[in-house]
């Protein structure tokens, strides 16, 4: 009865450990769709709103979730207590911050969202608004590649845990 209940645990966490890994492929595009839809309100906040960008990073605050929120809010804070640091120095430090503590992200996945905003201050606005619909459609394109990638690798995950599992049962049978 004992090593039937060790054998059905060691089978439940290889198993687990697929499920796991998988969910982790999958926080990482949530993640850059997220990231998409930032661009695209930030997009349209410039474009058609005619705001600013610490402007943009206030609005931006109240409409998207943890953890962006909490940034863009905390850039919009220093800027209006104006400490004198430039908007790209404020932004690429507390959203660098804010994108290390999401653990899915790759340093390629950070380094496209972060430079969105920060060639904002390259030229004008349309030239902005430009730069930003070219980072943005680098960061459709990593969803599309992983989208299709993650399938594959999260059925092998799964598929490997569980065979894992069944391989650790009958060596220690």
């Amino acid at each position: 009865m004992m090593r039937l209940a060790g054998f059905s645990m060691i089978g439940f966490s290889c198993c687990g450990l697929g499920v796991w890994y998988a969910w982790q492929l999958r926080q990482r595009v949530d993640h850059l769709h997220d990231m998409n839809r930032i661009m695209e309100l930030l997009v349209s906040l410039l474009q058609y709103g005619k705001s600013t960008l610490p402007e943009c990073c206030r609005q931006l605050a109240t409409r998207t979730e943890e953890p962006y929120s909490r940034a863009f809010a905390e850039v919009y804070r220093q800027m209006t207590e104006n400490k004198g640091n430039s908007f790209a120095t404020v932004y690429g430090e507390i959203m660098g911050r804010t994108l290390k503590e999401i653990g899915a992200l790759k340093e390629q996945d950070r380094e496209i969202f972060l430079q969105c905003v920060l060639q904002q201050g390259c030229g004008d606005t349309e030239t902005g608004i430009r730069l930003l619909k070219r980072q943005q459609e680098l960061l459709r394109e990593r969803i599309t590649g992983l989208e299709a990638e993650n399938r594959e690798k999260s059925r092998m995950a799964v598929g490997l845990g569980t065979l894992g599992g069944l391989l650790l049962i009958i060596i220690l049978l």
